[in-house]
């Protein structure tokens, strides 16, 4: 007799397989959370003054909190590397709701992860600069290490416009199959609401004049590291809930 009740179904054979890769993931997905609410609170107190306006700000500003900017983009890699494993799983969960979508959105996720890891890396270089230029008491050592870093920190809105949005693109891909999964509905639905606010806040840097877009990139990383937090025990809980060597498919 064939189950009609498979969506929300516990694990089934084909997935036994993937339990350990599942349970890493749902790990990783509650680190992730934590450290990007920790990330998000360091980076508020690193700009509380607001945007460096130029690059010899922006060394003054990195150099005046080298240990702070340091570990917040540090994390940011952290999280980086922690997304991968992630990515694969949801795509092996959602594939059977909607190949396509689940298979885009992990390659965006994939892809966040790899583009934001040299994000980071550019922003941790400009950290390093700040702390010569501070040091440096020749004005020509100075203009160097302007000059070095002035495609750095030119370069850091559009980078930062590309990496709020990669992300929740792929996760709002994965939304659509995962209204049919354990996950849930509202879920899905409160997905698509967080993400969309991620798509537009990612717009922020290019438009520093809107209260709205500043509003929502200040709301994004925290509404999605909370989305993310449920999802990671939600995969947890149904990892462990399932029953061992059970098919899901029949009965």
């Amino acid at each position: 007799m064939e189950n009609t009740q498979t969506n929300k179904s516990p694990m089934g054979n084909t997935d036994q397989k993937w339990k350990g890769l599942y349970t890493i993931s749902g790990i990783f997905v509650i680190i992730s959370a934590v450290l990007s609410l920790l990330v998000a609170y360091n980076a508020r107190i690193l700009y509380s003054t607001g945007y460096p306006a130029d690059p010899a700000a922006y060394l003054q500003l990195v150099a005046q909190h080298q240990r702070l900017a340091n570990v917040t983009w540090s994390l940011w890699i952290v999280i980086d590397f922690l997304g991968v494993a992630p990515a694969i799983a949801v795509y092996l969960i959602l594939r059977r709701y909607n190949h396509a979508l689940a298979l885009l959105g992990s390659l965006l996720a994939l892809f966040y992860a790899v583009y934001d890891f040299g994000t980071e890396l550019n922003s941790l270089t400009l950290v390093s600069l700040g702390s010569q230029y501070a040091a440096a008491t020749n004005s020509a050592v100075k203009a160097s290490l302007l000059g070095a870093a002035a495609y750095g920190y030119y370069a850091l809105p559009l980078e930062t416009v590309l990496s709020f949005a990669i992300g929740p693109i792929g996760y709002l891909l994965w939304c659509v199959p995962m209204a049919k999964s354990f996950f849930g509905r509202w879920m899905a639905i409160i997905g698509v609401i967080v993400n969309i606010i991620g798509i537009l806040g990612a717009a922020a840097p290019v438009a520093p004049s809107s209260f709205f877009l500043g509003l929502c990139q200040f709301l994004c990383v925290r509404l999605i590291a909370i989305w993310s937090l449920i999802l990671g025990v939600q995969l947890l809980v149904h990892v462990y809930r399932a029953p061992k060597g059970q098919d899901s498919h029949a009965i």
